[in-house]
């Protein structure tokens, strides 16, 4: 072999050192981008946070074209743990499901799904898209041998998945994803289902203790009013003496729908004692705090309840009501200012009940004072 010839083929060798090299250095890019996300996805608490991930950021994160999301939803586990949540453009990124006929019609054999979308594919994973879709990669996302979604990862590039490439990490990704969709829903809803009252479905005293200090605080850096709203069922005692406690249950059950349906969504319900509710209104003065809590009161005045024998009945209620308007008070002065307003309305409570009931009171908040010397220390 001459010299010239032996130079050449060191040349094409060192060429193809370099390209190999290349790739090597984008493979190992690709994959701690993949570790990134990875322990980013484990480290999600909320559902909606992981959604946004997915949904939102794997677009810029992946240089994709569209992202989309089936969810296997057969008992709205996930949807209500989603009800503020809006999926971001275009429409059907998200998409839940009761059936698993579609999510068996993409994956017959449960199998990652790479390369040109089929006009069918192409309609039931990608309905709407910024732009058309060339190539695809369709996550089965299983947990205990069940399909419980799908993600479907669209690329403008005809070259991005192809048939002829091992895609273990997007597989290996499919299972971190799997994982964490069902350990949200799982610790979220094990977190409400700590938080609500199981006869009423409304907030228990000791969420309604911990949101008051929260709005307490968002209200003071807003520098909003916070109003607080204590409602007693009027002889409530009669009501289980004399048509039982079952009825009473009903009783409450339905105060508690009843409310729910009367508030905004941004207002806080609690059942605070047995036949006492609390409610918190963000952002509202006094005036239309009492016009609000009037309004309660005459319409559950005018609701109609039924004992086991379908013996119609009516009920009253007496409500107090107080206000607090924070200005920057300090964190740690919260728990001492929401133990105070809390006391306020209910003391407006016993002031409707003394003054015959089936009214409603205000008592003006008293701010505690502040030692700042023991802050400071």
């Amino acid at each position: 072999m001459s010299l010239n010839e032996l130079e050449k083929e060191n040349q094409e060798l060192k060429r193809t050192l370099r390209l190999m090299l290349s790739k090597a250095e984008r493979n190992e890019s690709v994959l701690n981008s993949f570790f990134d996300v990875e322990i980013r996805l484990l480290s999600c608490a909320r559902l909606s946070e992981l959604l946004d991930l997915m949904l939102i950021e794997f677009k810029d994160l992946f240089k994709l074209s569209n992202v989309n999301l089936i969810l296997f939803d057969p008992e709205h586990a996930a949807r209500t743990l989603l009800d503020d949540y809006v999926p971001p453009p275009p429409g059907n990124t998200l998409q839940f499901v009761q059936s698993q006929r579609l999510l068996k019609s993409l994956y017959p054999n449960q199998k990652l799904i790479v390369g040109a979308p089929s006009e069918a594919v192409r309609r039931e994973a990608f309905p709407v898209a910024d732009n058309p879709i060339e190539s695809c990669a369709l996550l089965p996302l299983i947990r205990q041998n069940c399909l419980i979604g799908s993600l479907h990862l669209g690329s403008a590039d005809a070259s991005r998945y192809t048939q002829h490439v091992r895609y273990d990490y997007i597989q290996h990704l499919a299972s971190v994803i799997s994982v964490c969709i069902e350990n949200c829903i799982n610790q979220e809803n094990l977190h409400r289902l700590s938080s609500i009252d199981m006869l009423t479905k409304v907030h228990n005293r000791r969420s309604f203790d911990q949101e008051i200090v929260r709005e307490l605080s968002r209200a003071s850096r807003a520098n909003h009013s916070l109003a607080c709203l204590f409602m007693d069922l009027d002889h409530f005692k009669v009501v289980n003496d004399t048509y039982g406690h079952q009825t009473g249950d009903r009783v409450l059950r339905t105060v508690g729908l009843f409310l729910g349906k009367q508030l905004r969504k941004t207002d806080i319900i609690a059942r605070y004692g047995g036949e006492e509710f609390a409610v918190l209104l963000p952002n509202c003065d006094k005036a239309r705090a009492m016009e609000i809590a009037d309004t309660l009161r005459q319409k559950l005045s005018r609701l109609i309840f039924r004992d086991e024998n379908a013996k119609p009945f009516r009920m009253t209620t007496s409500v107090g009501v107080s206000l607090c308007t924070p200005a920057n008070y300090p964190k740690e002065s919260l728990n001492n200012i929401a133990y105070q307003l809390i006391q306020s309305a209910d003391k407006a409570v016993y002031e409707s009940k003394h003054n015959g009931r089936d009214q409603v009171s205000f008592t003006q908040f008293q701010e505690p004072q502040i030692d700042l010397s023991q802050m400071l220390n």
